[in-house]
């Protein structure tokens, strides 16, 4: 069983060519920030993030948080998702206890049409569908 933890901000850099290949994969599909500006995000603590390791502490899945603090809730939002299997129950339960721990009320994920049903078996409701013009 793949257990999630945090990797605190001091250790970014030591296993940054362990998580960037996970991180990839996971923002290939947005041009909202490349690899470069997570890894800044990261570092400086802007954003969080998390490991889901085996036993051995192998590196099976790979996220990244940020937090938005708004008039009625401290949303967590996951902003990348990488790994095999990784969207499961366990897993998402795992996440919500921590950013839970960390004051988060509620968790938003944005996801692109073809992940959605995976996300849904998690408990998560599609909300709304974004849509964006380039000015």
């Amino acid at each position: 069983m793949l257990k999630v933890q945090t990797v605190g901000i001091e250790y970014i850099t030591q296993i940054w060519s362990n998580v960037a290949p996970f991180i990839e994969r996971a923002v290939q599909y947005t041009n909202d920030y490349n690899l470069d500006q997570i890894k800044v995000f990261l570092t400086t603590g802007a954003w969080l993030l998390l490991v889901a390791v085996d036993d051995l502490q192998q590196i099976h899945g790979v996220a990244t948080i940020a937090f938005h603090n708004g008039a009625n809730d401290r949303t967590a939002i996951i902003t990348a998702l990488g790994g095999k299997q990784v969207v499961n129950q366990n897993i998402f339960d795992q996440v919500c206890k921590i950013v839970r721990g960390m004051g988060a009320t509620r968790v938003q994920v944005y996801t692109r049409d073809s992940a959605i049903r995976l996300y849904e078996k998690v408990g998560l409701k599609k909300k709304a569908t974004l849509m964006e013009i380039k000015i």
